[in-house]
């Protein structure tokens, strides 16, 4: 069975592997509400840079999956070509970690710092991501990676829940603690860089397999080089002649859903005029949802196959940005919340287990590598456009078109997953 560990038979490696989406997703979680909250409201209350709030922190992300896309091909190269992908997720969660502790320790008038602490913390994040794909296919053969990828996001969403709950308890208690709201808001930063550190330890003492010891060139540069061109002519390293496609089809869809999760929130709040504990009450209701939907689509593609159920959970995703133009109350928020949590992790766990069983032997880094930069770099387009739409329209709804139009166009190239 490609590349599975059959060193750890009580599956050690497994639990320890699943235990990275519970840990990660407690940042995820974290930005999409309180950092968002603390961007919006406390540091750019007032604007700032001859920018709102909403427009700063889209642009925000937008720099930080642009940095993503730069670093990524380079780190997954090196990692293959090391056997080093251990290390370089320790490295990474490192990294997205020490940039929420840096927003924890960064005064709130320090804006710059706050902006690159923001940035920090998600290249290491998106990094973090993809080594944990990296290392799917050395503990789950091509049958198992479907189910192991949805027990990974469920798990997450659990995870990210208890982790938001337990920041949002101390954001509430920060009367009691001595500390202003926003003096609150950084401790909880604080506390979820050490949930993120302590519950990834596992994987860093997991025996999860060397995987394939294939050829590899002297540079990263020419390793990236050499796989690129494999896409192009796959029987050169025995490249799935669909492999390109599904990658495009795969970034672009990614870095649409990506970019509509980040921008949900923010809607939430300009729209809705939502406080702090609303949004994250809409937050959690999306987690508990999330978790049950996520194992739902791993049965699916178990059951019935990728194809299918990549069908189910993009046409979801495209009801999810059309109907997000309509609404008009915060029940009708609530509703869209659901059918966003129906499909959220389900086309994520899908297209991670494509690309895991896809992925030649020896080379998942760059793979996962790739799929991260183009994600990342459509993401950064989606969010560059978003942003501009909504700067110039003073509407947040109408950015939603180009989210649309990316998702049809990775819709249509992961028609090759039949």
């Amino acid at each position: 069975m490609k590349g599975v560990n059959v060193r750890d038979p009580v599956g050690f490696a497994r639990t320890a592997w699943i235990l990275l989406d519970w840990a990660a997703s407690g940042f995820s979680t974290v930005l999409i509400t309180l950092v968002v909250a603390y961007v919006e409201r406390v540091v750019f209350a007032a604007g700032g840079w001859g920018l709102s709030g909403g427009v700063v922190w889209a642009w925000t992300l937008a720099a930080a999956m642009l940095l993503s896309a730069v670093l990524t091909p380079w780190a997954a190269a090196w990692a293959d070509r090391r056997h080093a992908h251990e290390r370089a997720l320790l490295a990474s969660t490192l990294v997205g970690a020490g940039g929420l502790i840096a927003l924890a320790l960064a005064p709130p008038v320090a804006r710059l710092a706050v902006v690159l602490a923001i940035v920090a913390a998600c290249v290491g994040f998106d990094l973090a991501q993809v080594f944990t794909g990296s290392l799917l296919p050395r503990i789950a053969g091509e049958r198992d990676a479907d189910r192991l990828s949805a027990y990974g996001f469920a798990a997450g969403y659990a995870g990210g829940a208890i982790a938001l709950v337990a920041a949002t308890a101390v954001v509430a208690a920060h009367d009691r603690l001595g500390l202003t709201a926003a003096g609150g808001l950084r401790l909880a930063f604080a506390l979820t860089a050490a949930w993120w550190i302590a519950f990834s330890l596992p994987a860093m003492i997991a025996r999860f397999g060397d995987g394939e010891r294939a050829r590899h060139a002297a540079t990263s540069g020419r390793e990236l080089l050499a796989f690129a061109r494999s896409l192009a002519q796959p029987d050169a390293i025995d490249v799935p002649r669909h492999l390109g496609g599904v990658l495009l089809g795969t970034m672009l869809a990614l870095g649409a859903v990506q970019t509509a999760i980040a921008q949900f929130s923010s809607l939430a709040l300009e729209r809705f005029d939502l406080d702090g504990p609303a949004l994250v009450r809409l937050v959690l209701l999306v987690q508990a949802v999330a978790l049950p939907g996520a194992l739902g689509c791993g049965w699916l593609s178990t059951r019935f196959g990728r194809w299918p159920t990549a069908t189910v959970c993009l046409g979801g995703w495209v009801a999810v940005l059309v109907l997000a133009w309509f609404i008009e109350t915060p029940a009708q928020l609530y509703g869209l919340a659901v059918l966003l949590a129906l499909v959220l992790g389900g086309i994520q766990s899908v297209l991670r287990a494509s690309i895991a069983a896809l992925a030649p032997e020896g080379r998942s880094g760059v793979t996962f590598g790739l799929m991260q930069v183009g994600s990342k770099l459509s993401g950064f387009v989606a969010s560059l456009a978003f942003g501009a739409v909504q700067a110039i329209t003073h509407d947040p709804r109408n950015g939603l078109a180009v989210l649309l139009v990316q998702l049809m166009a990775g819709w249509w190239f992961l028609r090759r997953l039949r």
